[in-house]
């Protein structure tokens, strides 16, 4: 069936409504794809019999005649349309404007508003004391096309009422004959029937604005809003601008606020078989927290506020709110829709966020959220909540809530997780116990984890047990750097016995007591007794030492040698070992801390000591020297003092040249290694021939393999980096 358009009455040529005028309103305001929500306009139950005679009483005041609505009375037919969607209308005898209304409301699926707008738009009949026949004839404007007489065969207010209905309601039904308009694109629409006067580029958002345009084909033009009580320019049309106006001076807005959102989510989520299933209820106002609009479906629910946008819950999370009065409780209102996550579901609302998971359904808020997704949320190291926040009134008090891997706990000193040693702070009581409230983050510092609390701390060196500091050990603990300071990391929870604490740490141990705080090195002392004692080291000559050179950590000097002690270990330096070692400024000088005991016992007779930059060793009457890791290795390989090379002749030293490497000259023969390479030594005439072209720093760079001989007489040959040395006793050495 062709389109039929509304009669030219419709357009409002110089006609000014008679209906009370806008005076809240503003063109500015109108919408002109979205000039009613489809909730409004397709609502069979918007008004009762008894609401529309009552409105249609108020709108007209008293009749002048039997035509008036508010009075009128007609027999009708029982009617069923061929097409549309309309159901049959049962007819009656006497039945009034408001009854034939009411009944084509539920026929059609058509709100009774939309009617008695449209009869108003069209021909003044609400508010029209003393309508003609003629005006009751075309009360819809159907069949009366701009351009052509009415069609008779919809003559009589009741034909009007029902056929403007079955089209109104068939126009945009989905998947019908009408196409033209495209929903959720730019149609161009005529500001008047006179082509000339151009067209608009219209967003038709919806159903009901497209019914409205294929019924009266016009959009207002700036003159028609910019007058909005009364008349524009020759090429205004004002059919769906006084629809408008009349709808919301008579029944308040036309769209409402968030229903698109809502349905535009609900459609983007699958619709009625998607996550959400088929609606349970219409659009629901809600008024608490600043107001909003909700709608319910099967399985979840979609709230909409202005701040917030449209936000669907569901699952587990929806049940939770639900318990808690939905949007009118502390949550408030969703700000983002239900969020699948690995092993659960979470989402955040105005009042908080709610997670949802195999250990249950729990809300995270306020500070304690903050700090939760400061530390990633359910994905990160704290897990997912176990409890919901609990409150205690101990030292101040404050909250706590549990995750899978620690908690957060909030008080004056502030939101802070603990994590990695909530097992050790339950131990100690939480809160209530020695350490108080937490009163920082974990920190992570080298070589381990520590924690402060408001009346302790909590250390974890890698690979070892927690241990907390309190009191008035903490105080002289943190007076010498804590556990990056000369003590070191805590080995053993503090002692007290009456007013004495002591308390273990890797380089030392602390007490205070009435007479102040001390410290002791009881490793150095259990290094003292196992080297002889005062026997072999002699008395002490100076209190326990903290050295901060390199690695750091604590040394005593004794009459006869020191005993140091360090993450390498505690270890005994003594005699001319301790004298070369005291002439490289110790362990602020390259050797650094020793890392091993003093060894005797070398071939040819002497002793050895390795430190972190190199070995000294010392021989029977020789001065102890310093060589490499390397060549030492390579030194005892070859026999130590009483070997090839002999005794040692300088100190290791460094040659740039070449790449740069290490040489150590003894009394036989020299020491060579390329940095990164193997030790070899050079002796006898190759050494000799080798020192002729200046050594590694000449053109022959390093020995790059070891030194062979066949016989006294040789030949002897040795390889470098760029040659070699080839010596006989009858032609000495050749380089080639």
């Amino acid at each position: 069936m062709p389109m039929i358009i509304t009669a030219l009455v419709g357009v409002v040529l110089a006609v000014v409504p008679a209906a009370p005028q806008a005076q809240a309103l503003s063109g500015s305001d109108f919408d002109p794809g979205h000039i009613i929500s489809d909730e409004a306009f397709y609502n069979g139950a918007a008004m009762s019999e008894l609401e529309i005679q009552r409105f249609l009483e108020s709108a007209v005041g008293s009749c002048g005649n039997s035509n008036c609505l508010a009075a009128y009375r007609a027999d009708t037919p029982t009617r069923t349309w061929s097409f549309g969607t309309c159901s049959t209308y049962h007819g009656g005898a006497n039945e009034s404007a408001a009854r034939i209304i009411f009944k084509v409301q539920q026929a059609c699926g058509l709100s009774a508003k939309v009617i008695l707008v449209t009869l108003q738009k069209e021909q003044s009949l609400v508010t029209n004391r003393a309508p003609s026949d003629g005006v009751m004839r075309k009360a819809m404007g159907y069949g009366c096309p701009d351009t052509a007489a009415c069609d008779s065969t919809y003559y009589g207010f009741f034909n009007q009422i029902f056929a403007a209905g079955r089209q109104l309601t068939w126009y945009s039904n989905p998947g019908g004959s009408f196409t033209s308009i495209k929903i959720g694109q730019v149609n161009q629409i005529q500001y008047h029937p006179n082509a000339a006067c151009g067209t608009k580029g219209v967003h038709v958002k919806n159903r009901a604005t497209a019914a409205l345009y294929y019924y009266t084909p016009y959009t207002p033009n700036a003159a028609a809003l910019a007058n909005i009580g009364g008349t524009g320019d020759a090429c205004s049309a004002y059919g769906n601008r006084n629809f408008w106006v009349f709808y919301n001076n008579w029944f308040g807005p036309t769209t409402t606020p968030g229903a698109n959102e809502i349905t535009a989510l609900w459609n983007a989520v699958g619709g009625s078989t998607g996550i959400l299933g088929p609606a349970t209820s219409g659009f629901i106002t809600i008024s608490e927290n600043g107001g909003g609009l909700g709608q319910a479906f099967a399985n979840g629910s979609i709230y909409w506020t202005r701040a917030t946008g449209a936000q669907y819950v569901t699952g587990p999370i929806k049940d939770y709110y639900f318990a808690r009065s939905g949007a009118a409780g502390p949550l408030k209102y969703p700000t983002s829709s239900t969020q699948q996550i690995a092993g659960g579901s979470g989402q955040v609302f105005q009042g908080g966020s709610v997670y949802s998971s195999a250990f249950g359904t729990f809300r995270v808020d306020g500070a304690t959220r903050d700090t939760y997704w400061a530390y990633g949320g359910a994905t990160g190291p704290l897990g997912w909540p176990t409890a919901e926040t609990s409150t205690s009134t101990v030292k101040g008090g404050g909250s706590g809530q549990g995750f899978q891997s620690g908690a957060i706990y909030s008080s004056k000193a502030g939101t802070f997780a603990v994590l990695g040693f909530e097992r050790y702070y339950a131990s100690r009581g939480n809160a209530s116990g020695a350490l108080g409230w937490p009163s920082s983050n974990p920190i992570a510092m080298t070589g381990g984890t520590g924690q402060a609390f408001t009346e302790g701390s909590v250390y974890q060196r890698t690979g070892a047990e927690p241990y907390s500091v309190v009191g008035a050990i903490r105080t002289y603990y943190f007076s010498f750097g804590g556990a990056t300071g000369s003590f070191g990391w805590p080995v053993a929870e503090q002692q007290c016995s009456g007013n004495v604490c002591t308390q273990r740490f890797q380089n030392a141990t602390l007490r205070t007591g009435p007479d102040g705080a001390s410290w002791s090195a009881p490793q150095i002392d259990e290094v003292y007794a196992a080297a002889g004692g005062e026997a072999k080291l002699g008395a002490p000559t100076s209190a326990y030492l903290f050295v901060r050179d390199g690695i750091g950590g604590i040394g005593r000097a004794y009459q006869y040698g020191s005993v140091y002690s360090s993450s390498s270990g505690t270890f005994a330096v003594s005699g001319a070992i301790r004298t070369r070692y005291f002439a490289s400024n110790g362990a602020a000088g390259p050797l650094g801390w020793p890392v091993g005991a003093e060894t005797c016992g070398l071939a040819g007779g002497g002793c050895s000591q390795a430190f972190a930059g190199g070995t000294v060793f010392a021989t029977p009457g020789d001065v102890a020297r310093v060589t490499t890791t390397q060549f030492f290795e390579a030194y005892a390989a070859a026999g130590g003092p009483g070997g090839v090379l002999g005794k040692s002749a300088s100190d290791a030293v460094v040659i740039p040249q070449n790449g740069g490497g290490h040489g150590q000259a003894f009394v036989n023969g020299s020491l060579y290694a390329k940095n990164g390479g193997a030790a070899f030594a050079v002796t006898g005439p190759i050494r000799d021939a080798y020192f002729t072209r200046s050594g590694a720093a000449g053109h022959l760079g390093y020995p790059a393999t070891p030194m062979t001989c066949t016989g006294d007489a040789g030949p002897c040959t040795q390889g470098f980096d760029y040659g070699s040395i080839r010596w006989t006793a009858q032609g000495g050495a050749s380089i080639y």
